[in-house]
């Protein structure tokens, strides 16, 4: 929609589209075998490139929530997904969620300085990210205490924590699983959407919702370029593009195309807002029973 693509722009924090152009390939009529192959390399090349692009798009959970953060978000300790709940994963596709999830939690901790809830939850990222075959993401695990050590100092715990966002993208990319990403992303942004909608109802924080779902789209996009038959990512992508249609379908956002007003001028009724957040919750609930 026209509005959603006006205010885009604005919210991919530090997100650089990296696009290449290839000339095109000759043709050639003596020999259309080859000329097939051809084709379908590039259409594979054109795949890859398509995921790298929306993965460098995909702002991270420190992110996420430190935009909430700054917007008057209210730290609510019953609202995240409690560490204890790290038995229940026993499945590929739990464990690859919930380790956004847990992602997300860490950094609401952090940015509101629940020291030991910190701690809680960055050993739950790192139990997953192990289970999830990435344990040289934490390595020995010097990185976990000096975590610990340092967890009265926010900025070096925000530092630790960027750290981990590097290697994990490191590990995905030597690994051949940049695609990967836009899976622990894409719960990490339904559980930072679930810790904005419930942790106050101020003006602010409700701009700062609609401002996240303008990345949606290319989130859903993102998440059908999967194709690991081990990953059972359906209902994420029809609960993903539940809350999509139904935001695109509210009448405070249509009529947003009928203007020159932005989505920064929007405002939702009291009904469109509680629909939105019902769907994010379930969508939620969905993510963390699994």
């Amino acid at each position: 929609m026209k509005a959603i693509n006006k205010y885009l722009g604005l919210l991919l924090i530090g997100g650089v589209l990296i696009s290449s152009c290839a000339e095109e390939p000759k043709k050639s009529h003596d020999n259309e075998a080859a000329h097939q192959e051809e084709e379908a390399a590039m259409e594979e090349t054109t795949t890859e490139e398509m995921d790298e692009d929306f993965s460098f798009m995909l702002p991270s959970p420190i992110q996420i929530a430190a935009i909430f953060n700054r917007a008057g978000l209210e730290f609510e300790s019953d609202l995240a997904n409690p560490p204890s709940n790290l038995d229940n994963y026993n499945t590929k596709t739990a464990k690859y969620l919930n380790f956004g999830v847990y992602s997300a939690d860490l950094a609401y901790a952090v940015l509101n300085d629940q020291q030991q809830l910190s701690i809680d939850y960055m050993n739950a990222v790192k139990t997953l990210a192990d289970a999830n075959g990435m344990p040289s993401i934490f390595g020995t695990g010097k990185l976990v205490e000096s975590f610990e050590k340092n967890i009265g100092n926010q900025d070096t715990v925000l530092r630790i924590l960027t750290v981990i966002k590097r290697r994990t993208d490191e590990y995905l990319e030597e690994n051949a699983e940049k695609s990967k990403e836009a899976i622990f992303f894409s719960a990490a942004w339904v559980e930072g959407m679930y810790l904005g909608a419930n942790s106050g109802t101020n003006e602010h924080i409700t701009a700062r919702l609609l401002e996240q779902i303008t990345i949606l789209e290319n989130v859903i996009k993102a998440l059908k370029y999967q194709n690991d038959p081990s990953l059972d990512l359906e209902f994420m992508i029809t609960g993903l593009e539940d809350i999509d249609n139904a935001f695109n379908s509210y009448e405070s956002i249509v009529q947003l195309d009928n203007s020159d007003m932005s989505l920064s001028d929007a405002t939702l009724t009291d009904a469109e807002l509680e629909d939105l957040k019902g769907r994010i919750n379930s969508l939620r609930q969905q993510i963390i029973s699994l």
